[in-house]
């Protein structure tokens, strides 16, 4: 009888958007053409805006990093990334950055701007700041810009620069001192900074803060400030109709009433699959990202949370098999089933939809990617069954597997177009250090913040549980030593986005923004199980638009 069946199931709390979600699924969200002419009348402003500050190439710089987190950055990407790369190859820039007169503001922040698209400016331009000892000079404590400006450019460091590590503990611990002071518009950000720094922030999220710090600024540019308004507004107006469009495919599958014991998370998915990329260009590929969460979700529940051992294998033997046979395997309950034939039924759509597109073969490793994590779901469920604490590097090589990385950044590549054919997916496949830095991100962010919720219930041995018995430490040290591994991780992302690049950009691009998704919701709890950590970020870029 299934009600004699033990089962590990977990006590999920409930999705908190029901009302929303019906709400959007339930009406047409037009567009409004009076908008659409203003902000393209404001864009030309920007754009002779960009051309006047050419003139001065620092001013150039400050003002494309104003355009990039105010999130319209991605309207003048090619005339960007010329400038970008003029400057970074101009003798005169470089010695101007490193001439006494450019302060720590400005130093710190050209620093981000190359880094960010790719250009690896050397950090022996902040030598000029520190004193005899080398350390970080005292009197810079008094620049609260510049102190902010330094921290956020040292979240850019990759291994081996000292510097760079100096400069993430100096500005830390006097932000940590400016935070606590009056509640202006710049306390406010250094505190949203401490908590989630620019570079490692959710760029829609990112961008709805930098809006309100900018309106504060006395020096703000009223034009541009207008711009970034409206863009925002049309862009979430876009952003609500692929959310309703993933409610509608989800309400239409039934998941919610046949998959009950999963997670229920349709905004927080579509949320994540935001923030691998927000512009326009892929709102289809949003959605199918969305939709993919949505499955891997009930995917990982169903092995973390429902499936027996018996029932788990022969589910994986039917994810093997199922390019031969497409039939949902005996022997399993209706709800596995239910997450069977949905899951291969959108595998064996997207697959068609990308041969037509010209792009054969990539459907192929897509399914090549949802078999391996199935597989890294299985070895855990192995482990469970037989109580085996798995050594540190045993838990780690199969970790980043079942962390459902692979699956996840591939489906990113399939929304990418020709720019992800063939060759970008045998090169993931190929496990490039880029992907292996992101998925240790991605494993060991959700295994710290994740730990205390999975010791509530019958549980396979976490990272900090393997590092614990492997090494005979306590909880902190474990906690401790494996964050300083996500750190180094960090870093190996950060080099390898720096030129020359490994693979195309903009597929480099979805590596880091899949990052950064990590950072929010896992830095500080498992906030996609528990989504009223997330709520205010739904709010602020879904339900509320800001006002011009």
């Amino acid at each position: 009888m299934e009600s004699e069946v033990h089962r590990p199931i977990a006590d999920y709390p409930p999705n908190i958007w029901e009302d929303l979600l019906t709400t959007f699924s339930n009406y047409d969200l037009g567009s409004d053409e009076t908008l659409e002419e203003k902000h393209s009348m404001l864009k030309d402003a920007v754009n002779e805006s960009f051309l006047a500050s050419l003139v001065n190439p620092i001013e150039n710089i400050k003002f494309i990093d104003t355009l990039c987190r105010l999130g319209v950055s991605y309207h003048f990407e090619i005339n960007i990334l010329e400038q970008v790369g003029k400057s970074f190859d101009s003798l005169d820039f470089n010695q101007m950055i490193r001439h006494d007169g450019c302060d720590l503001y400005t130093v710190g922040l050209v620093f981000q701007v190359f880094r960010q698209f790719g250009f690896k400016l050397p950090a022996d331009v902040f030598e000029k700041f520190r004193d005899g000892d080398g350390k970080f000079k005292g009197h810079l404590a008094a620049d609260e810009y510049g102190i902010l400006s330094l921290y956020e450019a040292a979240q850019w460091g990759t291994q081996g620069e000292g510097i760079i590590d100096e400069a993430l503990a100096f500005s830390s611990q006097y932000l940590k001192e400016f935070s606590s002071r009056s509640n202006n518009h710049l306390t406010i950000r250094i505190k949203n900074a401490l908590k989630h720094p620019y570079h490692k922030g959710i760029s829609r999220i990112e961008t709805r803060q930098y809006i309100s710090y900018y309106e504060e600024e006395e020096s703000h540019d009223a034009t541009i400030l207008e711009f970034a308004k409206i863009d925002f507004n049309l862009l979430q107006t876009l952003h609500r109709k692929e959310l309703a469009c993933v409610t509608r495919w989800y309400n239409k599958t039934e998941i919610e009433t046949k998959v009950t014991y999963s997670r229920h998370r349709i905004a927080e998915a579509y949320l994540w699959s935001l923030g691998a990329y927000f512009e326009p260009q892929y709102s289809q590929a949003r959605v199918i990202t969305a939709v993919a969460l949505i499955l891997f979700t009930a995917l990982d529940d169903m092995y973390d949370a429902y499936g027996t051992m018996e029932e788990l294998e022969l589910f994986t033997d039917g994810m093997e098999k199922y390019s031969i046979c497409n039939v949902a395997p005996n022997g399993i309950p209706e709800s596995m089933k239910h997450i069977y034939r949905v899951t291969v039924g959108f595998y064996d759509k997207l697959e068609e939809e990308l041969e037509k597109e010209g792009r054969s073969g990539c459907g192929f490793h897509l399914k090549k990617s949802l078999k391996t994590t199935a597989n890294g779901y299985m070895q855990e469920a192995k482990w469970l069954k037989n109580n085996y604490i798995a050594t540190f590097d045993e838990y780690k090589e199969n970790a980043i597997l079942s962390s459902g990385y692979y699956p996840l950044i591939a489906m990113t590549f399939a929304g990418m177009g020709d720019v992800a054919k063939l060759d970008a997916f045998e090169w993931l496949s190929s496990n490039p250090k880029i992907r292996v830095a992101s998925e240790i991100i991605s494993r060991f962010t959700d295994d710290i913040s994740s730990y205390e919720f999975e010791h509530k219930r019958e549980h396979v041995a976490t990272g900090i549980d393997c590092y614990m018995k492997q090494f005979g430490v306590s909880k902190e040290q474990a906690v401790e030593a494996i964050d300083n591994i996500v750190s180094d991780a960090w870093k190996d992302l950060n080099q390898e986005l720096m030129r020359p690049h490994s693979c195309p950009f903009p597929l480099l691009m979805r590596f880091l923004n899949l990052s950064r998704v990590i950072d929010v919701f896992y830095r500080y709890q498992d906030a996609y199980t528990h989504p009223e950590f997330l709520k205010e970020h739904i709010v602020s870029l879904f339900i509320e638009n800001i006002p011009i």
